[in-house]
């Protein structure tokens, strides 16, 4: 059925996606970049690559925030230019994309309204892919801050795609608080709610409120979309599932009366879900960690990789060994993804190419940021501890 059906409503879409792929920066491409002095070498290397004259109107000295902002514009419109062709599920399906990028900028908006921040001073840090219609009110110069959140929370909820996500947030909230509302949350209640220390747990809840969903969009779509988006996002939900049980070890969130909080942010799929997330639930130290990883070889390998990392990062406060040359659990996860949404390209006729290119285009963005910061630091020895080429050739 998709290969007699597909093209004719998706194929122009698949085609230039496709095409985008080859835009990816070469391995002369990197080396060009490694060998930069300044920033301003940087910018004559990407001229030589598919980002072009891109940064022609930037006045010097130009900033590593810079570069990274029109990066992401550049991928955003391209993405607009592709969703701008698609009809339905696939426009859809890039709404979908482009709700992760809202939970980022949500949150930023939120965390610089506690600090009394306008929205406006926020702007450079937004991600371009996650704009909506009521960003424009929040980030005119007339909106009021010291409004409290009345406003924030009803643009929040009601003109973004991300509200069933946030209020869900919300109503989960004020009922561990013993204040069940079934009429739903009052805008009176946000300020308090939406606490300082609040704010990590709820982004995290929220990813996994929008993976979910997604995930449960994907499989009603079935066929080869189903299969390449089912097994991308099964991963991406047990890469989550580690990082929140890693980076939750010795803080107060694995702890016995913070255990619930952690455990309410692994996602309810994946190939660790059920058995192996019902004995992470348990954990509270790296060794019952690894016991309940036993029986999933490849995350166990990563745990024994990131290992190290750990290790000698708990050491420097003791004078130990510096943690340069050792990889974080982030570190190995993005190198995990990038083979894995490169494979998505292999086969045709299925939606997983669009998501996968996103992603690849974040991660080079990534590593172009990560170039700029050592080339500034003047520590070019350290540009490929780090960086994932992307396509690379192969041998």
């Amino acid at each position: 059925m998709e290969l007699s059906i597909f093209n004719v409503n998706h194929g122009f879409c698949e085609a230039v996606v496709r095409g985008l792929r080859s835009g990816f920066l070469t391995p002369e491409d990197y080396r060009r970049l490694s060998t930069s002095d300044t920033l301003e070498d940087m910018r004559s290397a990407l001229e030589e690559s598919d980002y072009g004259t891109f940064l022609q109107d930037e006045p010097s000295p130009l900033l590593v925030s810079t570069i990274s902002k029109k990066c992401y514009e550049k991928l955003a419109d391209e993405f607009r230019y592709v969703k701008a062709q698609a009809v339905e599920p696939l426009s859809t399906f890039m709404d979908f994309i482009a709700r992760e990028k809202m939970i980022d900028n949500v949150c930023m908006i939120i965390q610089g309204v506690l600090n009394n921040k306008a929205p406006l001073e926020m702007q450079e840090k937004l991600h371009p892919l996650g704009e909506f219609e009521g960003m424009k009110v929040i980030m005119s110069e007339t909106f009021d801050v010291q409004g409290g959140f009345d406003d924030v929370y009803r643009i929040f909820l009601v003109d973004t795609p991300i509200g069933p996500y946030f209020e869900e947030y919300l109503k989960d909230v004020d009922r561990e608080k013993d204040e069940m509302v079934r009429a739903g949350v009052e805008t009176s209640q946000v300020g308090g709610i939406l606490t300082k220390q609040d704010l990590e747990i709820m982004k995290a809840t929220l990813k996994k409120a929008w993976l979910e969903d997604f995930n449960e969009f994907c499989q009603g779509l079935g066929g080869t979309t189903a299969e390449v988006m089912g097994h991308m996002l099964k991963m991406e939900a047990d890469f989550r599932v580690l990082l929140v049980t890693m980076n939750a070890l010795n803080t107060n969130l694995s702890t016995e009366a913070k255990l619930q909080d952690r455990n309410s942010l692994y996602p309810s799929f994946g190939y660790l879900y059920p058995e192996g997330t019902k004995e992470l639930r348990k954990v509270w130290n790296d060794t019952t960690v690894r016991a309940a990883l036993e029986p999933y070889s490849k995350y166990l390998a990563l745990l024994d990789q990131v290992k190290q990392f750990y290790e000698a990062e708990s050491g420097i406060a003791d004078g130990g060994k510096s943690v340069s040359g050792f990889q974080s659990m982030e570190d190995l996860i993005y190198a995990e993804n990038v083979h894995m949404y490169e494979m998505a390209f292999e086969q045709q006729y299925h939606f997983g190419v669009f998501y996968a290119w996103v992603k690849l285009k974040e991660q080079e963005i990534r590593n172009i940021r990560w170039i700029a910061n050592m080339v500034i630091l003047g520590t070019k020895e350290h540009i490929d501890d780090t960086i994932v080429p992307i396509f690379q050739p192969r041998l």
